[in-house]
């Protein structure tokens, strides 16, 4: 069945295995969720790219580094070309990719993304958003793990501040 319903009940379904642990019965119905939207809706709907989005998010919790990779670059261009670069959704996906590229140890490339979330949510949100707060962190806590202690103190004092 390919109706829109059944098919946020099979994604729906997939994300509560998701969140309790069940990875391999997530995977199969958030594979198939995907399929069947790509299918009817095409690669660019705004719930296929969601679908990509949790995909992705599974396979990097499975650790499938390149795969999720793969489906969060997807679901990124996705979102810029049909949203726009400061739509929550893009946000979303950049800092989803920027939190896999950390995951897998690229720094250097999870930097430019955090702070391109950063600042469209300051510039979207303002500074006190509980978004833009989130992206204060991650920064923060990515600036410390690549040595930047100046860099991250400032950011984690915004944060902590504006709380």
């Amino acid at each position: 069945d390919r109706h829109p319903s059944t098919l946020r009940s099979i994604n729906n379904l997939g994300l509560l295995l998701q969140g309790k642990g069940g990875l391999d019965g997530a995977e199969a119905l958030l594979r198939e969720a995907l399929e069947a939207r790509r299918e009817t809706l095409g690669d660019r709907h705004h719930l296929t790219l969601a679908s990509i989005n949790n995909l992705g998010s599974l396979l990097q919790d499975q650790g499938d580094l390149d795969g999720a990779g793969a489906l969060s670059r997807e679901a990124l261009e996705g979102h810029r070309e049909t949203l726009g670069d400061r739509h929550p959704n893009t946000l979303i996906s950049i800092d989803n990719l920027g939190m896999l590229l950390k995951a897998k140890g690229d720094l250097d490339g999870a930097e430019p993304l955090y702070r391109e979330a950063l600042e469209a949510r300051r510039e979207t949100l303002g500074d006190r958003h509980p978004s833009t707060l989130r992206s204060i962190n991650n920064l923060g806590l990515l600036l410390q793990g690549k040595g930047g202690l100046d860099g991250a103190e400032a950011l984690l004092r915004e944060a902590l501040e504006a709380r």
